[in-house]
């Protein structure tokens, strides 16, 4: 399946708003995460080499493109391109540099280094950048003493992206409402359209459409943000 970027999704939306693109992203990158750490990751331990830009998960081998790093001890992100000092050939922070490019309104992906809070963390950006790529692309968190690096990484196998049915996009909604702050709308709008499922929007109503079978979400808005009131598929 080609991938689709989150930012040519139908729906309306604040391409400045951080919030926004991270629940645009977070369905499909929950929904693959979970397919690489069942079918690729398991028990296998990772071996990261960031000048060769590659990583090992037991006997498999992939690209990995550096997206930044989390330091612990000074709370703060910095991003691999504004990482001068690491020595990095240009190809391990080339993944960092086509983020940067592709979320030109978002100022977190423009500047190099900033705080980290509850919002702005690794795993979070590492998402964003996945969910606004034409890739597909997974991500994984190397911690090492102090802090940790993300990486994203490319060329894993088409099953990990394949477009999820409708008990398993279901239950891939209500695992990530359950426990991530997001919009629910825009949650299930990037959702949906990063999984090759048209939808149609009316109010604070939305239609999916999975085959023979259409799933029902209903919305209300509190504080500022959409939470999604009623699920039904018929």
């Amino acid at each position: 399946m080609e991938n689709r970027s989150i930012l040519s999704c139908p729906t309306r939306f604040d391409k400045a708003d951080l919030l926004d693109i991270l629940s645009l992203s977070a369905g499909a990158a929950f929904l693959h995460q979970n397919r690489m750490g069942e079918r690729i990751i398991g028990d296998n331990g990772w071996e990261l080499n960031p000048s060769e830009g590659l990583i090992r998960f037991g006997g498999q081998e992939f690209r990995a493109g550096i997206l930044g790093s989390e330091s612990h001890i000074q709370n703060t992100w910095l991003w691999s391109w504004a990482h001068t000092e690491s020595g990095l050939p240009e190809k391990a922070v080339a993944a960092s540099r086509r983020a940067k490019k592709s979320l030109p309104d978002l100022p977190e992906f423009q500047t190099g280094k900033f705080m980290l809070d509850e919002l702005h963390t690794g795993h979070n950006l590492s998402m964003i950048a996945c969910g606004a790529s034409e890739e597909q692309l997974c991500y994984y968190r190397c911690p090492y003493d102090g802090g940790a690096a993300f990486v994203v990484i490319p060329g894993l196998p088409e099953e990990i992206f394949t477009p999820a049915e409708l008990p398993e996009f279901v239950r891939q909604y209500l695992e990530i409402i359950r426990g991530f702050y997001c919009d629910h709308r825009l949650l299930a709008a990037g959702f949906l359209y990063q999984n090759g499922t048209e939808f149609t929007e009316n109010g604070g109503e939305m239609t999916a459409h999975f085959g023979g079978s259409d799933l029902k979400l209903r919305f209300e808005e509190a504080e500022g943000l959409c939470r999604v009131v009623d699920i039904s598929n018929g």
